[in-house]
């Protein structure tokens, strides 16, 4: 298996796929709820490999509580897992700080569901 690291940018995760899809190897997408425009930032700039789109970073920066920036971080990994699904042979959700609600709101089957754990 290969295991990505956190994904938030199609193009650039199906450029990767472009690149290995010789190795005949199954891809574990890495997905990273966002928790905040903060957590955001760190993971843009302090992580290798890791690409955030500037519309990525806008919708985090516009969130203007806690709560509102946990619940935009759920949607958009909802969002990317929903985007690169087809590619891939599963994926490995890292909530921040261990929080399993985060975690369970993006495996939700509904955006309500998610909501409702959230």
């Amino acid at each position: 298996f290969i295991i990505t690291q956190p994904v938030f940018d199609v193009e650039s995760f199906f450029s990767f796929m472009k690149k290995i899809e010789n190795t005949g190897l199954p891809v574990i997408a890495g997905i990273w709820p966002l928790a905040s425009y903060r957590n955001a930032l760190f993971m843009q700039n302090e992580v290798p490999g890791v690409v955030i789109p500037d519309s990525v970073m806008k919708r985090m920066e516009r969130c203007r509580s806690k709560e509102e920036a946990r619940r935009e971080g759920v949607m958009l990994a909802r969002e990317m897992v929903t985007a690169i699904r087809g590619a891939i042979a599963g994926i490995q959700v890292s909530p921040p700080f261990g929080r399993l609600a985060t975690a369970l709101a993006v495996l939700a089957r509904t955006d309500a569901e998610a909501e409702a754990l959230l």
